[in-house]
């Protein structure tokens, strides 16, 4: 199974400074579902001419690959949302532009892009919360920009699949045993059978149909993913931060020589069943009050049906790198005024 995606810049001559996106997966926290999007995100970048060398790189969330861990037992459980905000916040405050290229020079990225998808973007958010709150930390870790794809922030038991899920766990022995009796079902099963539903009812591409078939079929992976639901629903309720953590970013903000630079770019499902629509709302306007008072989030809600789970899909999966390649380009552009 994948554990990460490395993708580095092939354009670093000329280039005035490195950067890093640095992704983080949603639920299942598996990088290899992305992997169509991030190769097409690092071949539109090549196509950049800003002064700035994007180099990518995206992990597995803790505990989803049975390879990474030791069985889960009584003493060893499940990573929660608290847990995988600590492990995903030491991991990039350790990427150096040394450590990917092989250099001796233990060179920190001159700045960082975080970027999470669902689960992966309240994740990205608590991370620049805690950097805020306290930089000593990750004192050379220079945090810029955060790219929010269909973000799972607030209210989660609100939104049609949270409903959904509570409702499941209020069931006599679900809370307990859910994992128990997911197990039992996926065993009568084989994973070739597994994925060729997933492939040819649910529409999944070929590849990400063998990567769900493969997390279906491990031994800790659906645990996993289960527990880390039940953590969501009860972790994510309304949005706590404060109003400065979405204001434009520090390095880019308002001056005589160009524009404010959002710190925060977002990108939301028209109909998405892990946000509640009035919730998504609300948060926008919300921010744009803010906005009217000297803060900024660029904010984006789908025209057309792209779907939660982009990811399993080639043409999707391009059409938010394509978004996030628009979003690169006008921090770039900003940069140059």
């Amino acid at each position: 199974m994948l554990s990460s995606i490395w993708k580095p810049s092939e354009q670093l001559r000329g280039s005035s400074q490195r950067a890093l996106i640095y992704f983080v997966c949603g639920n299942p926290g598996l990088i290899g579902f992305y992997v169509d999007f991030l190769d097409a995100l690092r071949n539109l970048l090549n196509t950049s001419q800003g002064t700035t060398a994007y180099d990518i790189y995206g992990r597995n969330l803790l505990g989803f690959c049975d390879d990474e861990h030791e069985p889960f037992g009584p003493d060893n459980t499940p990573w929660d949302v608290h847990a995988e905000v600590d492990g995903m916040y030491e991991d990039v405050a350790a990427r150096r532009v040394s450590v990917e290229d092989g250099t001796g020079d233990d060179k920190p990225y001159d700045f960082v892009i975080l970027m999470g998808h669902s689960i992966g973007a309240y994740i990205c958010v608590e991370m620049f919360h805690r950097h805020m709150q306290d930089p000593s930390r990750a004192q050379r870790l220079n945090l810029r920009h955060g790219f929010l794809l269909f973000p799972t922030i607030a209210s989660l038991a609100l939104s049609r699949s949270g409903v959904r899920f509570n409702y499941m766990r209020s069931l006599p022995t679900m809370e307990t045993h859910i994992a128990t009796y997911a197990k039992g079902i996926l065993s009568l099963f084989s994973q070739g059978t597994l994925q060729w539903v997933i492939e040819n009812v649910m529409g999944f591409s070929p590849y990400t149909a063998s990567v769900t078939a493969e997390w279906l079929k491990s031994r800790d992976g659906v645990l996993q993913a289960l527990h880390m639901g039940k953590s969501e629903l009860d972790t994510i309720f309304e949005d706590k931060w404060e109003d400065e953590l979405w204001e434009v970013s520090a390095s880019a903000s308002a001056t005589d020589k160009g524009p404010a630079l959002s710190r925060f770019f977002m990108f939301y499902g028209r109909e998405d069943h892990w946000v509640a629509n009035h919730v998504r709302d609300e948060f926008i306007e919300r921010r744009r009050r803010a906005g009217e008072k000297g803060g900024g989030t660029s904010i984006t809600v789908d025209e057309g049906n792209i779907p939660h789970a982009f990811c399993t899909k080639e043409l999707t999966s391009w059409m938010i790198a394509r978004r996030v390649h628009e979003w690169v380009e006008e921090i770039d552009k900003a940069s140059q005024w």
